[in-house]
């Protein structure tokens, strides 16, 4: 299966989140989130994975921003997962 990203939300300043299906990986599971923002030289993005919100990569995210994609990410956790557990049903 591949891993398809899902849109989770799109906020302020373009800033557009999703994740993916629940990925099963030597025996446990998770689920990646991806945050993309444009600007005038491409795209910042980063990516986290589920539940143990560790930072995949971080490309172009200051400080600042990337306290505030993971504490968006904190905050929706659940719906999220929730989400991604839909999806990897259909």
């Amino acid at each position: 299966m591949k891993n398809i990203l899902y849109l989770y939300a799109d906020l302020p300043h373009e800033l557009t989140v999703t994740y993916t299906q629940v990925l099963k990986e030597h025996n446990s599971k998770k689920i990646l989130v991806h945050f993309e923002q444009p600007t005038d030289y491409g795209f910042k993005e980063a990516r986290y994975s589920l539940s143990n919100f560790k930072e995949l990569y971080n490309y172009n995210f200051t400080k600042s921003e990337t306290l505030r994609n993971l504490e968006f990410l904190k905050q929706n956790a659940e719906s999220i997962i929730k989400h991604s557990e839909r999806k990897s049903r259909e």
